[in-house]
């Protein structure tokens, strides 16, 4: 750094010279110019252009003097910053002498080179008894180890080299010196590649932790010998010469070792010769020392009838532990053992015989009872598939049955729309009502066939109650203001969670059999808020019921005695399926009845979670007064009666009806779709294994755009209605009740859905 100082302040000065030689020469050419123009060149044009230059020369000169001032500025400034950096730079020498020299440890400081910068004094101690020269900028790091080990400092059995070992960015070495003291050597590298290298006196820890050591193995030392003497075995540590180390008093015991004899470094083969091993050849030991047994095992029988179990055990890097052990006893229970068992055998085997004779007994039960199983089970099976026969039976023939009833109900109720004489509309009422009790007589079957075989599971959904309380009031409305009844009806703003259509047959069974047993006066329709459930109401003028009757008309095949003027007096099995479907939805249904003065069913339904919110549809009838004229509707279905009647009731209430028996007629007639029907009427199930969805997507895919659908079915098959919800039709089972099919069509012909 002061070579640098110096060749800095020299350029200076060859600058600063440089500038005023320049300064004089302009003077200098200054000054002739002057005075040539006053000689008498200012009249001329070349004096005066020569003047001219010498301003211009004189404005340079100046420019140059300025120049040459700030460059003077900035070499005094500069100097100054380099007095004070050697300044700063001697402060810091002298604060990390001082910083180091008040370490405790030996401290060196090594440039890239490894070459010695500096150390403090505890450093210079290593070295002051010997002559060894130690100069900075001179001395390396490995100058120093080579000068130790010369000198006699290290311990030349252990090289500092050979002991380093790496902990991340620096290296560590423990070296003991020649004097007994142990030093740790720690190197860490400095930012500009230097070293950094602290000598710290760690003797102390040393013989502590030598001394730990020696307390451990002295305290291992006798714990092992503790746990020894206090072995039930007897128990000689040899080493490999064949010397005792350790032993415990059960081996003098058991061997009558005289005393005296057993003592340390002893051989142990005298000390056999004199015990009661003495006739004992143990020359095995011999192969065990050659390496070619690990481990030794025999017994030994000693003159006084004694067993003793002698055991030998290698011990890695030579020696070995005999073990000694008194097992005459052990023996002695062996062969009491074995006289027992052959005495046992002989029981076994009688007992074996006997049991052998219970189990030849046994199994001929097991098979007595086994084939009584497989009987059982036989019939169990014959009679469920009994059950299922009867079950497909009676639905494959209601689904056979159900397709002319469905068009007699079409046309007998057609034919109660015209003006007909009394004797015709008197016959056309009883077949109306044969017909009802035919439809009943076949919906129950189906219904009770289905409910105990198990098959109806229900579809629960949130859904506001009014809108199934509304469809029953307008389909048994008409019905009982026929029968010469008033019906009354208290809408209801609550959402319920339960399977609509098996509730809906709930409560149509109520009103059915309210209308039934009910003379003259009125029916009530409406819902009461309990606490956990709504509780669905339907009450009635009747006949009642007696107090002992209550649980007798949910039986099937039970029906009220009593006179009734109607025709309609029902099968018996109406309450009996609410009772099951009740059961299939876990309701709860009640029954309050007065003889002579009316009852009322009642069904318990849970309350929707809090959470459902349902879009509330305008009733088409406050829209419109009649939702059928001039409204065209296309018909389809494999049976010609069932087409017939319905163009006769649809076209009665003003609709325009067209008609297709199968899907090939429905794509190939054109007249059918034009113009657009505004609702379909579909027979699920059509000829050739069609179906009315497949009916449906034809119409769809023609128009480019869905029609309101109603699917009419004789299936009553849980999946084929869910399928058809979520597709957002809807489904009617067949036979089609004219009033329930003329409420289904109102709403599909309703604004809101025509818009759809």
């Amino acid at each position: 750094m002061q070579i640098k100082e110096t060749v800095s302040s020299e350029g200076q000065d060859s600058v600063i010279e440089a500038l005023r030689y320049e300064n004089d020469k302009l003077k200098k050419i200054n000054q002739v110019l002057i005075q040539r123009v006053e000689q008498g060149w200012g009249n001329s044009a070349e004096a005066y252009r020569s003047f001219q230059n010498a301003a211009i020369l004189a404005d340079k000169v100046k420019e140059r003097t300025f120049k040459l001032r700030k460059t003077l500025f900035k070499l005094e400034e500069a100097n100054q910053n380099l007095s004070q950096t050697r300044l700063e730079s001697a402060h810091s020498r002298q604060r990390l002498l001082d910083t180091i020299e008040n370490i405790s440890d030996a401290i060196v400081l090594f440039d890239r080179d490894r070459k010695l910068v500096l150390a403090n004094s505890h450093f210079f101690e290593f070295w002051k008894t010997t002559d060894a020269r130690i100069e900075a900028g001179l001395t390396t790091y490995r100058d120093l180890t080579v000068l130790a080990v010369k000198y006699g400092i290290y311990d030349q059995s252990l090289q500092p080299s050979e002991k380093m070992v790496q902990r991340g960015d620096h290296h560590d070495a423990v070296i003991r010196l020649t004097d007994g003291r142990w030093l740790q050597v720690s190197e860490r590298a400095t930012a500009d590649d230097g070293l950094v290298v602290a000598y710290s006196d760690i003797t102390a820890l040393k013989q502590n932790e030598i001394a730990r050591q020696e307390k451990v193995l002295s305290d291992q030392n006798r714990l092992l010998q503790s746990m020894i003497s206090n072995l039930p075995l007897g128990v000689v540590m040899v080493n490999a010469n064949n010397q005792i180390e350790s032993w415990n008093g059960r081996v003098i015991d058991l061997l009558g070792v005289q005393h005296g004899y057993a003592v340390r470094h002893a051989d142990f083969n005298q000390l056999l010769r004199d015990t009661v091993l003495a006739n004992i050849d143990l020359s095995v030991t011999e192969s065990v020392s050659r390496g070619q047994r690990d481990l030794y095992e025999r017994e030994c029988m000693l003159d006084d009838g004694r067993v003793i179990a002698i055991t030998c055990h290698l011990i890695p890097g030579g020696g070995f532990v005999y073990t000694f052990r008194d097992v005459t006893e052990q023996r002695r229970t062996a062969e009491a053992l074995k006289n027992a068992y052959k005495h046992m055998e002989k029981r076994v085997h009688e007992r074996t015989l006997e049991l052998s004779e219970l189990n030849h007994q046994l199994l001929v039960e097991i098979e007595d009872r086994t084939q009584a199983e497989r009987s059982l089970l036989l019939a169990k099976r014959e009679a469920e598939t009994a059950n299922q026969s009867k079950t497909r039976f009676i639905t494959a023939a209601s689904h056979d049955l159900l397709q002319p009833l469905n068009a007699a109900r079409l046309f007998a109720t057609a034919l109660q729309d015209f003006d007909l004489p009394d004797n015709v509309a008197k016959l056309v009422k009883s077949l109306s009502f044969s017909l009802n009790d035919v439809e009943t007589l076949l919906g129950t079957l189906v219904d009770i066939s289905k409910l105990e075989a198990g098959i109806v599971e229900p579809i629960r959904d949130n859904f506001p109650v009014n809108e199934l309380l509304q469809n029953l009031s307008n389909e048994f409305n008409q019905h009982a203001r026929r029968e010469g009844l008033e019906f009354d009806f208290v809408p209801s703003s609550v959402n319920v969670y339960s399977d609509s259509q098996l509730l809906a047959r709930i409560l149509r069974n109520f009103l059915t059999n309210a209308i039934r047993y009910t003379d003259k006066g009125k029916l009530l329709l409406g819902c009461r808020r309990r606490k956990d459930c709504l509780e669905i109401q339907v009450w009635d003028t009747g006949i009642g019921i007696a107090e002992d009757q209550l649980q007798e008309i949910f039986v099937e095949f039970k029906r009220l005695s009593g006179q009734k003027q109607r025709e309609d007096k029902g099968l018996g099995l109406g309450l009996a399926i609410v009772d099951k479907l009740s059961g299939v939805l876990g309701h709860e249904v009640k029954l309050n009845s007065i003889l002579g003065k009316g009852s009322v069913f009642s069904v318990c339904v849970p309350y929707a979670s809090a959470d459902y919110q349902h879009s509330k549809l305008s009733d088409p009838g406050s829209e419109f007064d009649d939702p059928f004229t001039g409204k065209r509707i296309l018909v389809v279905d494999n049976d010609k009666a069932i087409c017939q009647g319905m163009s006769v009731v649809l076209e009665s209430w003003g609709c325009e009806v067209v008609t297709a028996q199968t899907l090939e007629e429905l794509r190939s007639r054109r007249n059918l779709l034009t113009p657009a029907p505004d609702v379909l009427i579909l027979d699920y199930h059509l000829d050739d294994d069609d179906t009315g969805l497949q009916a449906e997507a034809i119409v769809r895919r023609k128009l480019k755009r869905p029609v309101p659908s109603l699917f009419i079915t004789a299936n009553y098959n849980n999946e084929l209605r869910q399928q058809v919800k979520e597709m957002g039709f809807r489904l009617i089972n067949k036979p089609v009740k004219p009033l329930k099919l003329k409420s289904v069509l109102s709403f599909l012909l309703s604004p809101n859905n025509q818009g759809q």
